[in-house]
């Protein structure tokens, strides 16, 4: 005898053999779906700390003064840049100042044209341009040797930034 078509097991068969495959691939994809979103977070971190570092450089690579202050109002700690080569803001050697809030632990990097002086006075907040780098900075460290600066920054629940630059 000669069949022409499918039987109605062989179909229903198929049919639900169908159905765990796509089972299977919607379990596949859905997991494809959290590494990308995980692997994103990572990226937008990594990323993150590219830029910092970055810019750390170019504003300690040669800066002719550096000096680290704690200040006495205990509400922020001071590294201060004079005469750095680097400007985000097209000035010709600005003064700089990365300080961490230690309210809410936040590094901001301040820059002038003038000496910068905390806490600031109302009449010289239009002349300084100030960036939150990030939240969260548990440390910020710069040691000075006679030809190298190491700078250690840490935020929360990360593994530290060391940046070793060249006088």
């Amino acid at each position: 005898m000669k069949r022409n078509a499918f039987t109605l097991i062989e179909l229903l068969v198929s049919i639900a053999l169908f159905g765990m495959i796509t089972v299977f691939m919607f379990e596949a994809i859905d997991e494809l779906r959290k590494q990308h979103t995980f692997f994103q977070e990572k990226e937008t971190v990594i990323s993150k700390k590219n830029q910092i570092l970055s810019l750390l450089r170019r504003d300690l690579t040669l800066a002719p003064s550096v000096s680290v202050r704690a200040s006495s109002s205990r509400d922020f700690d001071t590294v201060t840049v004079v005469g750095s080569d680097q400007s985000l803001y097209g000035t010709d050697h600005p003064y700089v100042v990365w300080l961490i809030f230690k309210s809410d632990n936040t590094l901001i990097r301040l820059e002038s044209l003038s000496p910068i002086t905390l806490p600031i006075k109302p009449e010289a907040l239009y002349r300084i341009h100030a960036d939150r780098i990030e939240k969260n900075c548990e440390q910020f460290r710069i040691y000075n040797s006679s030809h190298h600066r190491l700078i250690y920054v840490k935020f929360a629940d990360q593994s530290p930034l060391i940046l070793e630059v060249i006088k």
